[in-house]
């Protein structure tokens, strides 16, 4: 059954380029050069071998007289290092992979040249409001949107429906019977209440980290009494499912689903090539909303190409910033696993329904901010709901989180 679909999976993404290149003229081949140009990318993840290896093998088949070269980059320090590279040592990557978390400190230490080029690709029909917003650094757009990451729900569709809210979930467990096509399942609802990320939305819209920009460091609060409110209906979840911190890994309960164990789970797109490779009828809807006007906002993470203005060649540079983002995009998940940030769609509806539901939960998404320090923040959220899962003192928690995040806005 993995071999049927593995070879399903391969013909739809021939489906999905053919498609592509019949509407596109190949950027390789728009390129007026006339000397051998090498073209060098870095990146840090090696999730992107695969799909970067074929990026360069495809583009420099269209223009001969391109080579890219990539490299895997392991450093923790990673823009520093990429910064002393190529001021110090004169041997500046052309393109950069990078977390646009980082945005703010990259530019800041003028590493990124603005896409400008090909910045009329860059719109909502193409990619959506998130990764815009993520690749745009003081309204000035600089990223090639790659790939991104965001939180939603998966149930089997065999068993399961779409639920609006927890109340939702709570009555189907209550009347939840047995039969022969749910025997199989183990666990009805399941996730991993300790992991920041894919518990992100249960903050219900109560933490404004960067204004709506995401890159204004200024613009740092917490509406305490909604946060408090979220807290307490997010608690009342490990009374209502029975849920373990820490029993149970992502990668375990995206497996378990993937058997058709689990009927109900808040997983993310780095979890979700395992389902999709499984024979499960699987679908996807938002977080449920804790209720009483709680609604639930997924964050997201994204990952850009950007172009190092100490690139030998700009222009040949930008033209393969763009060719990763763009015209390669419908390759990206069979190869690497991730969805990519440019809305993909098949001649397979039922496939088009499930993925274009993550496409539109991520253009809706709250991106992960772009300022220096912005990383304190989800960290310290990620410490209150182990602590308020864990049961200790509610009122002194919700105080500690508020106040340390007013301290570190005050600095």
């Amino acid at each position: 059954m993995r071999l049927i679909k593995k070879i399903i999976a391969v013909f739809l993404t021939v489906c999905m380029v053919t498609g592509l290149s019949a509407c596109k003229k190949d950027t390789a081949r728009e390129l007026d050069i006339e000397e051998p140009v090498v073209i060098t990318i870095w990146y840090q993840d090696e999730k992107y071998t695969d799909y970067i290896d074929y990026a360069a093998k495809t583009f420099s088949a269209s223009n001969e007289l391109v080579t890219i070269d990539y490299q895997l980059i392991n450093d923790d320090n990673y823009v520093e290092y990429i910064y002393d590279e190529s001021v110090h040592k004169n041997n500046a990557p052309d393109i950069f992979l990078m977390n646009t978390d980082s945005l703010e400190k990259a530019s800041l230490m003028g590493l990124v040249s603005e896409n400008s080029t090909y910045s009329s690709f860059y719109n909502e029909k193409n990619y959506g409001k998130a990764a815009l917003k993520a690749a745009t650094y003081k309204d000035k757009l600089y990223g090639y949107p790659i790939s991104f990451n965001v939180a939603f729900t998966l149930f089997n569709a065999d068993v399961a429906s779409p639920v609006n809210n927890f109340n939702d979930l709570l009555d189907y467990c209550n009347n939840y019977q047995v039969n022969d096509i749910n025997q199989n399942i183990t666990q009805l609802v399941l996730w991993d209440p300790s992991d920041m990320f894919t518990n992100y939305g249960f903050s219900s819209g109560s933490l404004n980290i960067g204004s709506d920009s995401k890159d204004d460091s200024s613009q740092i609060s917490v509406d305490k009494d909604k946060l408090s409110r979220s807290m307490e209906s997010f608690l009342s979840l490990k009374d209502g499912f029975g849920i373990s911190r820490n029993e149970y890994t992502l990668d375990q309960i995206a497996e378990s689903f993937a058997q058709g164990k689990v009927a109900y789970t808040i997983t993310d797109v780095s979890h979700l090539k395992t389902v999709v490779d499984s024979s499960i009828n699987y679908a996807v809807c938002e977080i449920p909303d804790l209720g009483n006007g709680l609604e639930s906002v997924s964050t997201s993470e994204n990952v850009c190409a950007f172009v190092n203005p100490y690139a030998r060649q700009l222009q040949v540079a930008k033209a393969v910033a763009h060719a990763l983002s763009y015209d390669y995009a419908a390759s990206l998940f069979e190869l690497s696993g991730l969805l990519s940030s440019r809305v993909i769609t098949t001649k397979d509806e039922a496939y088009n329904q499930r993925i274009g539901k993550i496409y539109e939960i991520y253009s809706n998404s709250d991106v992960m901010a772009k300022f220096m320090g912005g990383a304190y923040y989800y960290t310290k959220y990620e410490i209150l709901i182990h602590q308020i899962w864990d049961g200790e003192d509610f009122n002194t928690t919700i105080d500690n989180f508020v106040n340390d995040i007013q301290l570190k806005k005050n600095k």
